[in-house]
């Protein structure tokens, strides 16, 4: 057996093995959905649950690391027809982005919003990290762009955003305060012709089995 006094040391090892398992897991993830990206497949769906399940998914994680998440979702929102699977996706990558913002920070904090709009829905995720610089800003959705050191990423977490919410014909904006933190904010459509929620996309879906 392993050392009564060594117990602390093989503990630490055994957390970086698995810090490093999950950052691969996710450099292989966003290849994947970079590589395969595909016409979405149109389903209806509730963003707020969409929500809901991506951050059970991490919320012990980052709560490990003293990263708060608050959940701010409407109470009604308009259902989408959307591909779940890729929103989720969207979902995790901002999320992950924010949380990777505030590494370090003794009392970093995600928020995450819904809310409807006139024609559509939107997600927010804000963080209180140190921000994007101006210049920075206008590169942060281009494939392989990134601020991290050599080996913590490929750059393609947001490119893969960006691509997700472009095929689902929405929208994806940035706002940024340098020293104060970020806001990643995703419109998505309840029925547009360049999304799975246009004409063909219901149609397809109200088809009997």
């Amino acid at each position: 057996g392993i050392p009564a006094e060594r117990l602390p040391e093989f503990r630490k090892y055994l957390s970086q093995v698995a810090a490093e398992t999950s950052r691969a897991g996710r450099i292989v993830t966003d290849l994947l959905a970079f590589s395969r990206r595909s016409k979405p497949a149109a389903a209806e769906a509730d963003l707020n649950k969409i929500v809901d399940t991506t951050l059970s998914l991490v919320d012990h994680k980052l709560r490990l690391i003293n990263i708060e998440i608050e959940k701010n979702l409407a109470g009604r929102l308009p259902t989408l027809v959307c591909d779940a699977p890729q929103i989720q996706q969207v979902v995790l990558n901002l999320v992950l982005n924010a949380a990777e913002a505030l590494t370090g920070k003794p009392k970093g904090k995600v928020i995450v919003r819904t809310y409807p709009v006139s024609d559509g829905v939107v997600l927010e995720v804000e963080d209180n990290g140190e921000g994007i610089s101006r210049e920075n800003l206008s590169k942060i959705f281009d494939p392989f762009f990134t601020t991290k050191e050599e080996g913590k990423g490929v750059g393609l977490g947001l490119a893969v955003v960006y691509g997700i919410v472009k095929s689902h014909g929405g929208d994806v904006e940035v706002t940024s305060t340098p020293k104060v933190g970020t806001v990643f904010r995703v419109t998505l459509p309840l029925v547009s012709d360049e999304s799975p929620a246009g004409k063909q996309g219901i149609s397809e879906l109200k088809q009997p089995a």
